[in-house]
């Protein structure tokens, strides 16, 4: 089998058996062999000869990717859910993990409940577990709560992605903008109850706005647990609403490079809305309320839910959300009605507050993250300071995926290193591309593994 003859111009030669002062082969058949162009000094060895087209570099491999999934960059809050490993079926199974898992826990829950209420006499009820007001509203609160560790196992478990992705889009708990938003919170639910008040006495005037005393001497002990509890039942809303169901919803749709990623269809999906009506819709059907009750805490379940996508993250719904419920629940603690807390039909007035509220909250958020420059979306750094590589797409050079050219680099066939001389030998004084191997292509490095770094969550 014949070499394929160098390109027109080229300095090489096409047969080196009709090259001056070589003897040609015996063999018409033979290999033909193309020699670099230029005469070696005559005290040299004859250099080494190459088939043309020269060796190509053979690039390194890469490694597959491996460890947790990551989003790409650039990727908003409710896209954090779309990382490699994502395929149609795993948000389905992640919710259905979520929900099984955490209906286990309710039912453990609920024995361990009846089996404390029978040993101190009391009756087991769903609408009293354990007899008690305040041991009642430590129980509600816990069985909300359990919610955050069980949406963080499906993130881990099933998506096999960082548990900090579920929290914002840098991978982590913003906690100075947290602390932020929950000072921007008070003089909104300031601004609320005075909104609730001037609608109240001019609806009602002959009402009061806040009932008489009735909280006895449970009051102080049912204020302690809200102060301490509802933090906890109010992030796990967050978390389980506007965190892990926005981001199932949202890994739906193909991003632009991708296969489908054109159409309406993709584009649609890609944006936030559908993730912020499902979510929404949950949210309201998971409360006990009626009429203009639903209205209210579906105003409330959308604006929190639009605040979290603009955010990039869960730390300004979660502030709203913790010190919007402390207020409920104290009042209804110093009325004693917390038996009937989140029910009932509501009233009009309670959803104008409600707008009012977010509303107001959420032009103050806009006004931080910009103030701020808050993070709206996955930087690049997110794959890298976990010690994970992002692969990048293809380029214009026609590299595969995860190859880097170094820069200022192109196909090498042995470089000029001597004046008038081209190629690659291991004679000494003319040098290639492969230096002293003559001529042959090093072997291609060993393939390093997944990269070593810090485990992530």
């Amino acid at each position: 089998m014949r070499n394929t003859p160098p390109p027109p111009g080229s300095a090489w030669q096409p047969d080196p058996r009709h090259t001056e002062g070589r003897e040609p082969s015996a063999y018409p058949d033979a290999q033909a062999w193309a020699w670099p162009p230029g005469t070696p000094e005559a005290s040299a060895q004859p250099a080494q000869a190459w088939a043309w087209p020269p060796p190509q570099e053979r690039r390194p491999r890469t490694a597959p990717p491996s460890g947790p999934a990551l989003p790409r960059p650039g990727s908003a809050y409710h896209r954090m859910g779309r990382t490699w490993r994502h395929r149609w079926w795993i948000p389905v199974v992640a919710f259905v993990f979520a929900a099984a898992l955490y209906l286990l826990v309710q039912t453990i829950m609920g024995v361990a409940g009846a089996i404390i209420a029978v040993l101190h006499g009391h009756e087991f009820s769903a609408e009293s577990p354990l007899g008690a007001t305040v041991p009642d509203l430590v129980f509600l609160l816990l069985t909300i709560a359990v919610m955050t560790p069980v949406v963080m196992l499906a993130v881990r478990l099933i998506q096999r992605r960082p548990v900090g992705t579920l929290i914002s889009v840098e991978g982590r708990m913003r906690w100075r903008w947290l602390f932020i938003c929950l000072l921007a919170a008070v003089p909104v639910l300031v601004v609320f109850a005075a909104a609730l008040y001037v609608l109240q006495a001019v609806v009602a005037p002959d009402e009061p706005f806040i009932a008489e005393f009735g909280g006895g001497s449970a009051f102080v002990p049912a204020l302690v647990a809200i102060v301490l509890l509802v933090p906890f039942q109010a992030s796990a809303e967050e978390f389980a609403l506007r965190g892990f169901l926005m981001q199932l919803v949202g890994s739906y749709g193909a991003d632009p490079g991708e296969r489908r990623g054109s159409g309406a269809w993709a584009r649609f999906l890609r944006t936030p809305v559908l993730g912020i009506a499902v979510t929404t819709a949950l949210f309201t059907s998971l409360h006990e309320y009626t009429g203009w009750g639903l209205v209210n805490v579906a105003v409330l379940g959308a604006g929190l839910a639009l605040i979290t996508w603009y955010t990039g993250g869960l730390e300004a719904p979660i502030a709203l959300h913790v010190l919007h419920n402390i207020l409920v629940f104290s009042i209804s603690a110093y009325e004693g009605t917390l038996e009937a807390a989140a029910q009932g039909p509501g009233s009009w007035e309670g959803v104008v507050g409600t707008i009012l509220e977010v509303g107001l909250f959420g032009l103050i958020v806009v006004w931080l993250v910009r103030r701020l420059g808050i993070r709206r979306t996955a930087p690049a750094e997110l794959s890298t300071a976990r010690g994970h590589r992002v692969s990048p797409t293809s380029g214009a050079s026609g590299d595969a995926p995860g190859h880097r050219r170094p820069s200022g680099s192109g196909p090498s066939y042995g470089g000029p290193d001597v004046p008038g001389i081209q190629g690659a030998s291991g004679v000494p004084g003319i040098r290639g591309a492969y230096g002293a191997t003559g001529g042959r292509p090093p072997a291609p490095p060993a393939d390093p593994g997944p990269l070593s770094g810090p485990s992530a969550l």
